[in-house]
């Protein structure tokens, strides 16, 4: 299969060396010293106590180079998704898909606008890993499923095709018919911790030692879910209890991808996750206190070293 992977961050690297060590033809899109490491090294996918190394590897800084795919992993960070769904026109040909795995719960509408709602595939994965250094990728060990599903909301053939190709790759994946779901599963567990973990600055091994801080999750995992009803979701009526005790039992050095981007001051996905339940809420009434005050603190703290630019859509 034709695979091109938009976006060889820790996700996208991480899938898509997977999927190159499997025999699947596999072009990474990337930029900077990461770009340059895999055109002269490859890439290094470091996971399960193995080390699996894809040289050469088909690294481009265009999509317009692979040509047409087959499959397209749309991997890039929110805040990038409309640049990153233009440039990735030239790759889409009439038999295409596009299976965004971002973060969030807005990018299959933006890309379905940009792109065709044909081409879009709806997938959720929980996958923990990051960029290490250039050309290396990082895996912990805490998940390796993802998700699939028709945006509209079924197991389609193409859908199929795909969930096999993963799992032929060693990968744990499945299909949905309830992709939205699928997607607001997710978003009730990463918009809780990316904002608690960004606002700690500390590893989920540390955190868990302070009672007052897995009360914050559990309150703001049920903040989550309300809100998610009140958009006619349903959820478990544990789901909140069930999401703290994973986090309990985690791997102790477990970092979120916005608390790492805090830390480095890089740009933040705080309006895709912390602002978006923000203004949800506020739209529909819907009391999220807990959102509300870290959202304002994270917020100050990202515009004053550049990670959230003045000028980017926001609650106020």
């Amino acid at each position: 299969m034709r695979i091109l992977v938009m976006g060889t961050g820790g996700v996208g690297g991480y899938y898509g060396a997977m999927l190159a060590h499997a025999g699947n033809d596999v072009t990474f899109v990337a930029r900077g010293a990461h770009l340059a490491a895999m055109r002269e090294k490859g890439l290094e996918l470091r996971t399960q106590g193995q080390t699996i190394r894809i040289a050469p590897a088909h690294a481009v800084g265009d999509p317009a180079e692979a040509g047409e795919v087959d499959l397209a992993l749309f991997t890039v960070k929110t805040y990038d998704t409309e640049s990153a769904a233009r440039a990735l026109r030239p790759a889409v040909g009439p038999e295409t898909a596009v299976l965004t795995l971002q973060n969030g719960i807005d990018s299959v509408d933006v890309l379905a606008r940009i792109l065709g709602e044909e081409h879009v595939l709806a997938g959720v994965t929980l996958i923990a890993s990051s960029v290490v250094e250039p050309g290396v990728i990082q895996e912990n060990g805490f998940s390796r499923k993802v998700i699939v599903g028709e945006a509209r909301g079924e197991i389609s053939p193409r859908v199929t095709a795909f969930v096999e190709t993963f799992r032929a790759a060693g990968l744990d994946a499945e299909s949905t018919a309830d992709a939205r779901q699928a997607i607001w599963d997710k978003f009730v567990l990463v918009a809780a911790h990316a904002t608690v973990s960004a606002a700690c600055q500390t590893p989920i091994g540390t955190t868990r030692k302070t009672g007052e801080a897995m009360a914050l999750y559990h309150r703001m995992h049920r903040e989550v879910i309300a809100l998610g009803t009140a958009e006619g979701l349903r959820f478990a009526p544990d789901m909140a209890d069930r999401l703290v005790a994973t986090f309990m039992g985690a791997p102790e050095g477990q970092t979120s991808s916005m608390q790492r981007d805090f830390a480095n001051g890089r740009r933040v996905e705080l309006e895709a996750l912390t602002g978006a339940v923000v203004r949800r809420a506020g739209s529909l009434g819907v009391a999220v206190p807990s959102f509300d005050a870290l959202y304002a603190v994270l917020k100050v703290r990202a515009r004053a070293f550049g990670g959230l630019p003045v000028d980017e859509p926001s609650v106020g």
